[in-house]
């Protein structure tokens, strides 16, 4: 972003932007989408649009960030409020359940997520926003899970993110039937990396 809101109308024009973008993205692809497009759905002038973003690709970014926030903070309202599993398993499969219902819940969520790229563009090469993901997600379970095995954490909850996104992302593009089985999978496939961290070696 150009600049930061500092008053409630300025987050107001600024949040009606990224959700008329997050809507597009749910009918468009990234290059049938334009400014023009953007704030005529989020009925705010174009100089309202540039006065915060520099271009679209900086709106896809936010939205992208935008939902990483969203994400992280219901997960973590499972581990304060006390939600959260006893047992490291099933506390990632609930953390795997929150993204899964916000895939259905949040327009334009599942076009962008966490993801530096859409559609072939990259929208910013100087955050990998899986390393803030997985990061944090991190925090969350050494806090509350003993680490007894002999995986590099950081890397290791690195790699299950990403792995994690490109299963789910292929889920949804194969037939209904073949979904349950991909996210089967997905979830082995989680579960025995992390397995290392959390499992005595």
């Amino acid at each position: 972003m150009r600049r930061q809101p500092v008053q409630q109308r300025g987050a107001a024009t600024v949040s009606a932007i990224v959700d008329a973008c997050a809507t597009l993205l749910n009918d468009y692809d990234y290059d049938d989408i334009t400014t023009a497009r953007i704030v005529e759905l989020a009925g705010v002038p174009i100089g309202s649009f540039y006065q915060y973003f520099p271009d679209k690709r900086s709106v896809v970014h936010a939205l992208a960030l935008r939902g990483m926030e969203e994400y992280l903070g219901r997960v973590e309202t499972l581990f304060t409020e006390g939600r959260i599993a006893e047992d490291w398993r099933e506390a990632v499969r609930q953390v795997v359940a929150v993204y899964l219902r916000m895939l259905v819940e949040i327009p334009g969520f599942g076009r962008v997520r966490f993801s530096d790229l859409l559609d072939g563009h990259r929208l910013d090469s100087s955050v990998d926003q899986y390393e803030l993901m997985a990061e944090r997600l991190r925090d969350l379970f050494v806090t509350r899970f003993a680490v007894r095995g002999d995986a590099p954490v950081m890397l290791t909850f690195r790699m299950a993110a990403q792995t994690a996104d490109a299963m789910f992302k292929l889920a949804e593009r194969v037939d209904p039937d073949e979904r349950p089985v991909v996210l089967r999978t997905a979830d082995g496939v989680i579960l025995k990396m992390l397995s290392k961290v959390f499992d005595p070696s």
